[in-house]
């Protein structure tokens, strides 16, 4: 465990986490604002007519209201990826000032960063993404998950209603970024001040379960989170989260708008030979970073001094 002293263990935790949704809460409420505030006078006017010589029911108002607000209604929808972006953008302030804080701290404790690690490992991850992304995505279909809740359907008609560009900016990049930041860099980070890894893996991963809004995804974002949160582990570094992260996104995105998964959907064999697939080329690169990261232990003695972490504790 990294013994660090801090006061208030309690908000140590749920301060970042609270912080961090309240802004992004804020930022979306303040964007929608903004769009809606040029139609109110409007849907004034229509309430002023339509309520002429007599008292308007409470659902006449709602009816006239959302009637008038349509038009910013369909904007906000039209631009939700666009919105979530400025959301995970304006906590990457937030989550970098968090985290050189926590390095700081670290330093004055006397723990070491952990060292460099090579190349070759961060190759694997990327692997490890573009074949984890279609192998979840199969699974996902095999479990008939997509089909099943509504939610996950809507949240996917929203999410694909941008151009590729901001898709892959926003979903790929910028989010990926933000979340690992918040709950791979901190989040997890400060659980694992005082607890042992698979404790902090799993709370932590339920707070990024939790941010997800339906079921399909609330489950996988809880596994991806394990795996998220043991390559912190092993890296010493939100490094390469990060990577897997965008990797697993970006790839969705990129197969989906190629046709990938389409084609797959038209054949129940291909798509259970292409889940096994990416399983099987996850667990060999997994195996492969093992062994890499294994080597790097043996030839460098300091490596237990470096890193104090023991991921059994």
């Amino acid at each position: 465990m990294n013994q660090t002293q801090r006061k208030n263990p309690f908000w140590r935790l749920a301060g970042p986490l609270l912080a961090y949704l309240a802004l992004q809460w804020a930022v979306q409420f303040v964007i929608m604002l903004v769009i809606c505030i040029p139609y109110v006078p409007g849907a004034y006017a229509d309430l002023m007519r339509t309520g002429a010589g007599r008292v308007l029911s409470m659902q006449e108002v709602m009816e006239v209201y959302v009637v008038a607000m349509e038009p910013a209604f369909t904007i906000i929808e039209r631009h939700q990826i666009e919105i979530m972006g400025a959301a995970a953008l304006s906590t990457l302030i937030l989550t970098y000032i968090l985290l050189k804080s926590d390095r700081k701290l670290e330093k004055a404790n006397g723990i070491a960063a952990s060292g460099r690690k090579p190349v070759s490992a961060y190759v694997l991850i990327f692997l490890m993404g573009a074949a984890g992304s279609i192998g979840m995505t199969c699974l996902i279909a095999m479990a008939q998950l997509a089909f099943l809740d509504s939610q996950y359907q809507q949240t996917a008609q929203v999410l694909y209603a941008a151009g590729f560009p901001v898709r892959l900016a926003v979903l790929g990049i910028l989010i990926p970024v933000s979340e690992e930041m918040m709950f791979r860099g901190i989040l997890f980070k400060r659980f694992r001040e005082m607890q042992g890894f698979w404790y902090s893996a799993v709370c932590s991963s339920i707070f990024f379960a939790f941010i997800h809004t339906n079921a399909t995804q609330t489950v996988t974002a809880f596994l991806l989170g394990l795996m998220l949160s043991y390559l912190y582990e092993r890296f010493g570094s939100f490094k390469a989260p990060v990577l897997l992260h965008i990797t697993i996104n970006t790839g969705s995105l990129v197969f989906t708008d190629v046709g990938l998964f389409r084609w797959l959907g038209t054949d129940p064999v291909r798509v259970a030979g292409a889940a096994i697939a990416g399983a099987f080329i996850c667990s060999v690169v997994f195996v492969a970073i093992q062994r890499i990261l294994g080597d790097i232990r043996k030839d460098d003695p300091r490596a237990d001094r470096q890193n104090p972490l023991d991921m059994f504790r």
